[in-house]
């Protein structure tokens, strides 16, 4: 969830962990929650070893890295500055920069691509369509900063607010 003041916007740019990741952290998120009521069940009856008493945090809290883990991105209208970030476990790791003269947002399709390797089969690589990207638009510069990477209507809301955060205007290749 974006979060917009009147000189600043911190927001979500995308997951760390690809879809099959994150539906894995979902399983050991449920194996460690079973582990956990396990092992409450193991101290009222019998005792638990140390292995068990430590297996349902752990998954638990692996599970969670992988489920909430994320990059971000929090720009200072104000300072001229922005910094990219890796949210883990409430801790922003990322260095502040300087923020180019921004000339204008604009909106674009975005197609994520992970590859997925088995010991199996041979690596295939899976789409993610569907995905669009906010990019700011920096003087003298090809590549730009992507400020989010999210679905149509909330690319379109977020790329609105940084056009009227920064005073420029916002295209869309989106068409219609």
């Amino acid at each position: 969830m974006a979060s917009i003041s009147s000189r600043s916007y911190d927001g979500k740019v995308k997951y760390l962990f690809s879809p099959a990741a994150r539906i894995a952290g979902y399983v050991l998120v449920g194996f460690g929650m079973l582990a956990f009521l396990q092992t409450m069940y193991g101290f009222a009856t019998d005792g638990v070893t140390f292995i068990q008493l430590l297996s349902g945090p752990a998954c638990l809290l692996v599970g969670y890295i992988m489920l909430s883990s994320y990059e971000g991105i929090t720009l200072d209208a104000q300072t001229r500055r922005y910094r990219t970030y890796n949210w883990l476990l409430g801790f922003r790791q990322g260095e502040w920069v300087h923020l180019p003269a921004i000339m204008r947002v604009s909106v674009a399709p975005f197609n994520a691509v992970y590859t997925l390797h088995d010991s199996i089969a041979p690596s295939m690589k899976v789409q993610q369509h569907g995905l669009y990207r906010v990019l700011l638009s920096v003087e003298n510069s090809r590549i730009g900063i992507i400020a989010a990477i999210d679905k149509q209507e909330f690319t379109l809301q977020k790329a609105a607010e940084l056009s009227k955060l920064f005073d420029v205007e916002m295209t869309s290749t989106l068409g219609g």
